[in-house]
């Protein structure tokens, strides 16, 4: 089940904060990470712009010790759940400025620059947030509370998301293994593992990984979502197809295991197709910008000899991702069997202009003349 999807806004079910990711690898991103050190009660009141400002400049103006620092760092996490990244940053940026060393304000800083498109920055803070909670190893498992190995296991698994958005599977793929060796029962750490090791095609891995994920927050969807993704794509589909259902049974809203019940039956083929397209039907009806679903359903109707009710599906994929080929490669072979000649055309010059600019972005640069 390919994604093209790169970024997706995406919330941690127990504390509510909202923060940028992209998917590892080729997996759809629907599901969370939660990375939060401070659980910020729903009730704190919102502030004004005037009011961070003011706290801003009380920070800048304050001692070490002062305790509007940790009245920062409790405001500075109510910014984050309000998605408010860049008065968020500043106000831990003025924490650092008197005590570059707090864990807390390095982990909301680098959370900040993330959701604001920083990742260099965001790379940055988060290492130093790795560094402020984490010993040696064993130190730590020797050592550390539960709540020192939590708040660890919180930082890695940011810094693993942040090295994932950058391109470094490698690098992502560490982190979030010493999240699990750090805190073996942290949700996120698991979660964060198996996209991981999904990123470089350890399948096997990954299984695990979400198995452990899902026996942590069995209510949780999206972990369920991305274990049955896994076995799609190791060629489970069996198990796949009983994943994809115990997630439509939990949530019957998520759009997401309906996509998955309807990819695994129209790839099984014969007398599933027909309810394989129902359920990216429901897909759609419950997620209308699910790309995944309306390419899927798209595809599946132009094979079934449906095409003019693949277009209006196929043409909304192109809307959501104008530069993936798919789409209008499928819009090209529908609008030809309308007779639609010219339309087909126009779809097949968007596919030849696609894959020519993906080629010019991925060729190498000669360096300019000494």
């Amino acid at each position: 089940m390919p994604a093209t999807l790169n970024y997706v806004m995406v919330e941690s079910v127990n504390k509510g904060l909202a923060v940028v990711f992209s998917a590892f690898g080729a997996l759809v991103a629907s599901g969370l990470v939660a990375v939060c050190l401070v659980v910020v009660e729903a009730q704190n009141p919102t502030a004004t712009a005037s009011q961070v400002s003011e706290l801003v400049a009380r920070v800048r103006s304050s001692t070490a010790g002062d305790p509007v620092l940790s009245e920062a760092l409790v405001l500075g996490q109510v910014l984050i759940q309000e998605k408010r990244f860049a008065e968020a940053a500043e106000l831990f940026g003025g924490v650092l400025e008197k005590n570059g060393a707090n864990p807390v304000a390095l982990y909301g800083a680098a959370l900040s620059a993330f959701n604001l498109g920083k990742t260099p920055e965001a790379e940055s803070l988060a290492r130093a947030a790795v560094a402020a909670t984490t010993s040696s190893l064993s130190d730590m498992l020797a050592h550390s509370t539960a709540k020192e190995k939590a708040r660890a296991a919180d930082a890695l698994v940011l810094l693993a998301v942040v090295l994932a958005v950058r391109g470094d599977d490698p690098g992502a793929l560490k982190s979030a293994q010493q999240a699990v060796k750090i805190a073996p029962d942290h949700f996120d750490a698991q979660f964060s593992l198996g996209r991981a090791l999904y990123s470089v095609d350890d399948m096997t891995g990954a299984v695990k990984a979400f198995r452990a994920a899902v026996s942590l927050n069995p209510s949780d969807p999206r972990a369920l979502f991305f274990l049955g993704t896994t076995l799609e794509r190791a060629g489970d589909l069996d198990s796949a197809l009983k994943t994809y259902r115990e997630l439509i049974a939990k949530q019957p809203n998520a759009a997401q295991g309906h996509l998955g019940v309807g990819s695994v039956l129209v790839r099984r083929g014969g007398a599933q197709i027909e309810e394989g397209i129902e359920e990216l039907k429901r897909a759609v009806a419950i997620e209308p910008d699910l790309y995944e679903a309306r390419v899927a359903l798209g595809r599946t109707l132009v094979a079934k000899g449906r095409a003019a009710e693949s277009i209006e599906h196929l043409v909304r994929a192109a809307e959501l991702a104008p530069n993936n080929p798919e789409p209008q490669y499928q819009l090209s072979l529908a609008y030809r069997r309308l007779r639609r000649y010219d339309k087909a055309a126009e779809a097949t010059a968007a596919v030849k202009r696609i894959h020519e600019a993906r080629r010019a972005s991925a060729a190498p640069r000669s360096s300019p003349e000494p």
